[in-house]
C-alpha cells in the first residue's frame, strides 16, 4: 500500500451545514482510500481559512512534508475547491506536489488525473472555483454595501455595540456591559483633563476590557476616542452617513474631541512612561539644540539637559533639576498680564457666548421636554386603553415599550446637553480666570492644561548654567503686547 495524506477545509458554517465539515471531508477521502490501495498517515484539517490564500497553517504544514517526506505518494482531497479557490494558487500547490513526486487525488472528481486532458478539466475547475470565489465575494461586498445604505454598520459592531439578529436582519445594537463604559470614555475626554491611556486605566479598573479579555491599549483607546461612529456617523467605504444605531455623543461633541486631540497632539499633551511638563519647550542656551528629560534612576531625581549630552560642547553644570526648572517657567507667569481694557473685551465676549448658548439649550430643552410631556400622556391614554378592555396585555406591553423607547431616547438627549453645558460652562470659566490672572490659573492647572497655557504663551526657553536666559513669546503674544493688551514687568524675559 502507498502511503498518502488527506487534506481538509473547510471556510464558513454554512459549508458545515452544507455538509462540507472536516469530519464529513475525511471521511470520505479515508474510503477512498481504503477501496484504492492507500495507506493514510496523517490527516491535515484548517478549519475557518479561505482557499483564495495559500497561507493556511496546516496547508503549509502538509506542503512542507511533502517536500521532505519521500515516502508519500499521494494527497487526497474531497473536492479542488477545498485545496484551493483561486487558479493561481491551485496551480501553483499542484506544482509543489509534482515536483516531489506526489500524485493529487480529487476524490469526488475522477475526471482529474494526469494526462493532458485531466489537466485542462483541472484549470478550468480551478478557475471556475475562482470565479464562485469571486462571485461571492462581489455577492458579500454588495450586502454589505445594501446593509450601509439601510443605515447599519455592515462589519463587526464596535466595541460598545453588538451584532444581533431582529426579524432575519442582523443590526447594531447597545453592548449593555460596556456601552455606559465607552461613554464615560468619550465624556471624559471631552472635559480635557484625561489623556486615552489615563482613560484606559480608570475604565480598567472599572471593568472595561477589549474583547480578548485585556486592558484597551493606547492605540485601540485613541482610535475609539475619534471614531465618529460613536457619535451616530458610519465611515465605510470611502462613504459615509447617519447609521440607525444608538449614538453615544453628539457631532458637535465628536467635534470637540477631535479638537482636543489635535491640541494634545500639537503639544504633546499625552502620557509616557514619565512625564516632563516642559518637553518640547526648552533648548540649549550654548549650541541651540533642544533640552531632553530622564530620571536619574540611583538618585531618583528628574532633570532636564542638551540632548546632545556633551557631544559638542561639556555638560557639566548644564543638568539641572525638573522641579526647579519648573519653578522657574511658572516664575515668569508673574512677569505678563492682560491689560483691563482686554479684560473686560473678554468678559463680554464670554457673556454674549454664554446668553446666545444658554438661548439655545433652553429652546431644545423646552422642545424635548415637550415631546417627552406627548409621550406620557400618551402612555397615560394606553394605560387607560388597558384598564377599559381596549388594549390587551400584550398590544398594551408592545405600545408601553414603544413609548418608553422614545422617552428614554429624549432623556439620553436632554443629559447630553446637559453635559455639553456644564463642559461649555466650565471652559468658559477657565477663559475668564487666565485673562484675570494668568499667574493663578497657570499655578492650579493640571498639567495637560498647563501645556496648553504653556503653548499659547512661549515658543520656547533657552537655559545655559541652570537658569533661563532668553524666552521667545509666541507671535499671538508679541502682537498683543505691540497692541498694549498685553503689560509685562521689568523682569520679563525678552527674546
Amino acid at each position: 500500500m502507498e502511503n498518502a495524506l488527506i487534506y481538509c477545509r473547510v471556510s464558513t458554517e454554512e459549508q458545515a451545514r452544507e455538509g462540507y465539515s472536516l469530519d464529513a471531508q475525511e471521511k470520505f477521502c479515508g474510503r477512498f482510500a481504503e477501496h484504492s490501495g492507500y495507506k493514510i498517515i496523517s490527516t491535515y484539517r484548517d478549519e475557518g481559512k479561505s482557499g483564495t490564500t495559500i497561507d493556511r497553517p496546516a496547508l503549509q504544514e502538509m506542503l512542507s512534508r511533502c517536500q521532505e517526506d519521500k515516502s508519500i505518494k499521494a494527497v487526497l482531497v474531497q473536492e479542488t475547491d477545498r485545496l484551493a479557490r483561486g487558479t493561481g494558487i491551485h496551480l501553483a500547490i499542484k506544482a509543489i506536489l509534482k515536483k516531489a513526486d506526489i500524485k493529487l487525488i480529487s476524490v469526488a472528481q475522477p475526471m482529474l488525473d494526469d494526462s493532458p486532458e485531466g489537466n485542462m478539466i483541472d484549470t478550468i475547475i480551478a478557475s471556475v472555483n475562482q470565479f464562485q470565489s469571486d462571485l461571492n465575494s462581489r455577492k458579500t461586498k454588495k450586502g454589505m454595501q445594501e446593509k450601509f445604505e439601510s443605515g447599519w454598520w455592515p462589519g463587526l459592531a464596535k466595541l460598545g455595540y453588538l451584532n444581533k439578529e431582529v426579524n432575519g436582519e442582523k443590526i447594531t445594537v447597545s453592548d449593555p456591559e460596556r456601552w455606559h463604559l465607552i461613554r464615560d470614555a468619550l465624556k471624559m475626554y471631552l472635559t480635557g483633563n484625561y489623556s486615552a491611556v489615563e482613560i484606559a486605566d480608570i475604565l480598567y479598573e472599572k471593568g472595561l476590557v477589549a474583547r480578548q479579555g485585556k486592558k484597551i491599549c493606547n492605540g485601540i483607546m485613541i482610535n475609539i476616542l475619534k471614531d465618529p461612529f460613536y457619535a451616530g456617523i458610519m465611515n465605510w467605504n470611502k462613504q459615509e452617513r447617519k447609521g440607525n444605531h444608538e449614538p453615544m455623543i453628539t457631532p458637535a461633541q465628536h467635534k470637540n474631541i477631535i479638537t482636543i486631540m489635535d491640541e494634545h497632539n500639537r503639544h504633546a499633551c499625552r502620557r509616557r512612561i514619565h512625564n516632563f511638563l516642559l518637553r518640547g519647550f526648552l533648548y540649549c542656551g550654548i549650541c541651540g539644540q533642544k533640552y531632553t528629560a530622564e530620571i536619574h534612576k540611583k538618585k531618583n531625581i528628574s532633570y532636564y539637559h542638551c540632548v546632545l549630552n556633551g557631544q559638542k560642547h561639556s555638560n557639566e553644570g548644564q543638568n539641572i533639576e525638573a522641579g526647579s526648572l519648573e519653578k522657574m517657567i511658572k516664575e515668569q507667569f508673574k512677569n505678563i498680564q492682560f491689560s483691563e481694557d482686554f479684560i473686560m473685551l473678554v468678559v463680554s465676549k464670554v457673556k454674549l457666548s454664554y446668553e446666545k448658548k444658554k438661548e439655545q439649550i433652553n429652546r431644545n430643552k423646552r422642545g424635548l421636554l415637550n415631546q417627552k410631556l406627548a409621550l406620557e400622556n400618551k402612555k397615560c391614554l394606553a394605560e387607560e386603553k388597558l384598564i377599559s378592555g381596549i388594549f390587551d396585555d400584550e398590544s398594551f406591553a408592545r405600545q408601553r415599550d414603544k413609548i418608553d423607547t422614545e422617552i428614554g431616547k429624549i432623556q439620553e438627549q436632554l443629559e447630553n446637553i446637559e453635559n455639553q453645558r456644564n463642559i461649555d460652562v466650565d471652559t468658559m470659566g477657565k477663559v475668564l480666570a487666565l485673562a484675570r490672572n494668568i499667574y493663578g490659573s497657570y499655578t492650579k492647572a493640571p498639567d495637560p492644561i498647563k501645556r496648553l497655557y504653556l503653548a499659547l504663551f512661549w515658543d520656547g526657553f533657552w537655559v545655559k548654567d541652570k537658569t533661563i536666559i532668553k524666552a521667545k513669546p509666541t507671535q499671538l503674544i508679541e502682537d498683543l503686547i505691540r497692541e498694549k493688551q498685553v503689560i509685562t514687568s521689568p523682569n520679563w524675559l525678552r527674546w
